[in-house]
């Protein structure tokens, strides 16, 4: 069957509203494959979603000039300090970006086309590696806002934003990875089951993925599902 050049936004928002899918957050079936063409234009569509290389073209560069111009202004400890600050609050920009604007899902009109745009063709085609990395959209006015508010308005070292951009980076390619890499230790598995849940248990939690500590905190942690004859407090001995 040929996949439709366009995704039916309209239906799909009435058929998740028949469902009841705000009131019942397990989650079911996803599409294979990667997802068709969300506007119609073949270009438009690679704009919206870039590929995981290109977004490392488009912001590592700016997390090393900003390093480098720091350093060479100033110097210093500090500066690391700075930057340690600036990953930190991406970590939390993360977060509550997924929390609040991602998970945001208007019913009807443009906000459930950008809805769908931004995040929920991610959560129907979670395969799909562009669909995976952070929209342009959101990613290029995020890093040039922090940039722009902590060195230009609060007066804070380049280094601030160089740490942002880089958990950024981090946060996108770990992403991608947990969808497509095969997480060889215990940790990396145990994360990858973790974000898993928020796509195939309940996608009103779980919003952490390279800082799912922020879950535990604000209180959105998904709890694994025991094995049969453990209990729920039980660790397992080996993640699923």
């Amino acid at each position: 069957m040929t996949a439709p050049t366009r995704l039916p936004f309209v239906e799909r928002v009435l058929t998740r509203r028949a469902s009841g899918r705000r009131s019942a957050p397990t989650k079911g079936a996803v599409r294979r494959g990667n997802a068709p063409s969300i506007t119609g234009s073949a270009l438009l569509d690679r704009i919206i979603h870039v590929h995981p290389a290109t977004t490392v073209a488009m912001f590592a560069p700016v997390a090393a000039v900003g390093t480098a111009v720091a350093v060479g202004k100033d110097g210093g400890w500090s500066l690391a300090g700075w930057g340690l600050a600036g990953y930190v609050a991406w970590t939390l920009s993360e977060y509550w970006g997924h929390r609040i604007v991602l998970h945001y899902e208007p019913e009807r009109g443009f906000g459930a086309k950008l809805h769908y745009i931004l995040h929920g063709v991610h959560h129907d085609y979670p395969q799909d590696a562009r669909r995976s990395i952070l929209s342009p959209l959101l990613s290029v006015p995020m890093v040039g806002a922090t940039f722009y508010l902590a060195s230009g308005v609060g007066d804070l070292p380049l280094t601030f934003g160089a740490g942002y951009t880089v958990g950024y980076l981090a946060y996108d390619l770990f992403h991608l990875y947990l969808h497509h890499g095969k997480p060889k230790n215990r940790l990396l598995r145990t994360l990858r089951e973790y974000h898993m849940r928020h796509h195939f248990r309940d996608d009103t939690k779980g919003f952490g993925i390279s800082a799912p500590y922020w879950d535990e905190l604000f209180g959105t942690s998904i709890a694994r599902i025991p094995r049969a004859g453990q209990t729920a407090g039980a660790a397992p001995g080996r993640a699923a």
